[in-house]
């Protein structure tokens, strides 16, 4: 038997907690360790957003804050930028502008279809970026001035994300900086 759990008991019982969680429609789930490219690049882009946003009315945000979802989910993206006014003490992003999941093989088709979705139904987001770890490709959800969703994959280390609402623009060499990629198999003639 499944014991629902409401949002304020989660977050008093979440901060005590050694290990990461989410809210899933009432219920406590345990988050997956990330490895040490899923971290790298989390670096890379925390750092990137951050000197550019910087000033801003805007902060970027880790994965130690949630996003409210639904009013009984509160997901956990690796990244984030908030263009809100969080209170100091707020577990959850106020008004989020940009969301970021790095894809792990494990998660990533969970990622791209029901929390795509549910980040979708966030009015205040105008970013949502699908980050691949194992090839230099970028999947980017941008909403149009009417509210239309549209995306573009972006491939290859010379390629840029824009986030012209964010005034920010990064490089996929600086998203991958440090990492190596292994030759993809190819098929013999």
């Amino acid at each position: 038997m499944n014991i629902k759990v409401d949002p304020a008991a989660f977050f008093s019982w979440v901060t005590a907690q050694e290990e990461r969680y989410e809210l899933v429609d009432g219920e406590v789930v345990m988050m997956a360790g990330a490895g040490r490219r899923h971290d790298a690049i989390v670096v890379n882009l925390t750092a990137a957003l951050h000197a550019q946003t910087r000033g801003s009315p805007c902060q970027t945000f880790t994965g130690d804050t949630y996003m409210v979802t639904s009013p009984s989910t509160r997901r956990m993206p690796d990244l984030g930028v908030d263009c809100g006014k969080p209170d100091e003490d707020s577990l959850v992003a106020d008004r989020p502008a940009l969301l970021v999941e790095v894809l792990s093989p494990t998660t990533g088709g969970f990622d791209v279809t029901v929390k795509l979705a549910e980040y979708q139904a966030l009015p205040c987001l105008d970013y949502i970026l699908f980050v691949d770890t194992d090839s230099p490709n970028v999947h980017l959800y941008s909403r149009d001035p009417y509210g239309a969703w549209t995306d573009v994959v972006l491939k290859g280390l010379d390629a840029i994300i824009r986030l012209e609402k964010l005034n920010a623009a990064i490089g996929l060499r600086d998203v991958y900086a440090g990492l190596e990629f292994r030759p993809r198999p190819r098929l013999v003639e």
